[in-house]
């Protein structure tokens, strides 16, 4: 499976950003505020544990010489 890491950081980074504005805004229904910051803080654990993946493949796949000399 190919992981996109950029989209996975974006993904992430946004994620955690809408948590901090969700969590200090005032909402008049809390039941709503909970669901939204559960529903964002699993899709933030889901990004984790893909960066974590992906991680642990670009540690197992094999390294390209990034400079090879031909003569």
């Amino acid at each position: 499976m190919k992981i996109n890491k950029d989209l996975v950081d974006a993904t992430m980074m946004l994620s955690f950003i809408i948590l901090v504005l969700i969590g200090t805004t005032d909402f008049s229904n809390l039941l709503f505020k909970e669901i939204t910051i559960g529903g964002l803080a699993l899709l933030s654990i889901a990004m984790i544990a893909l960066r974590v993946i992906y991680m642990k493949q670009e540690a197992n796949s094999p390294k390209e010489k990034e400079y090879e000399y031909k003569e």
